[in-house]
């Protein structure tokens, strides 16, 4: 995998709450898995916080694990019905925040975020990026975004939002509204810039 996971603090005043977004299976690439690892390892050392959605399997479950290993405060939030579904699965040590439902839930995420990771998931993850790319296109609290782009999963999210930009259904010229790259430590250096950028902490 490319790039050094060597430890990394960010300037001091600069820790993130990183929402990340990704699935509760695992799929069918062990490339999804090696880069969970490393999206948890680096949000430890790279002294950040994790948000995500409380699962202890999957991708999620990866992430979490590998933040824990490094140190990395975590918030899970899960809706009740998956919190009784899951309950005898052992998820890492976290603050957890139940909901009634997930409308809820993705709320709880956003407003506890400063900026958002997505690596690959299923349709819970789409929505959560399209919410994302929506809610900053329209000015509402913009935040960093950036797709994990692992076996070029997000690729064809990026011609369908270039494709609605070039049908006229958006105002401006044209842009893509995230970063994307198959590199983890490429990824948080994208968050961490645009994070200071717009003044999050």
């Amino acid at each position: 995998m490319a790039g050094d996971l060597s430890p990394v603090r960010t300037e001091e005043g600069t820790s993130l709450s990183v929402a990340v977004f990704c699935g509760a299976r695992s799929g069918i690439s062990p490339r999804v898995t090696q880069s969970a690892e490393a999206v948890g390892a680096l949000l430890g050392m790279r002294g950040h916080r994790l948000v995500y959605g409380a699962g202890s399997v999957g991708v999620m479950g990866v992430v979490a694990r590998a933040a824990e290993r490094h140190g990395a405060p975590i918030t899970g939030i899960i809706p009740r019905f998956l919190r009784e579904l899951e309950r005898d699965d052992a998820a890492p040590e976290q603050q957890l925040v139940v909901t009634e439902d997930m409308f809820t839930r993705k709320r709880e995420m956003f407003a506890r975020a400063d900026a958002f990771l997505a690596l690959p998931g299923g349709y819970g993850t789409l929505d959560e990026v399209i919410e994302v790319v929506s809610l900053n296109y329209l000015g509402q609290r913009p935040r960093p975004l950036v797709l994990l782009d692992v076996d070029a999963f997000w690729t064809p999210l990026l011609r369908a939002v270039m494709a609605v930009q070039e049908r006229g259904f958006t105002r401006g010229p044209l842009s893509v509204p995230f970063e994307i790259t198959a590199d983890p430590v490429i990824a948080f250096e994208a968050l961490e810039k645009m994070a200071g950028d717009l003044g999050a902490r």
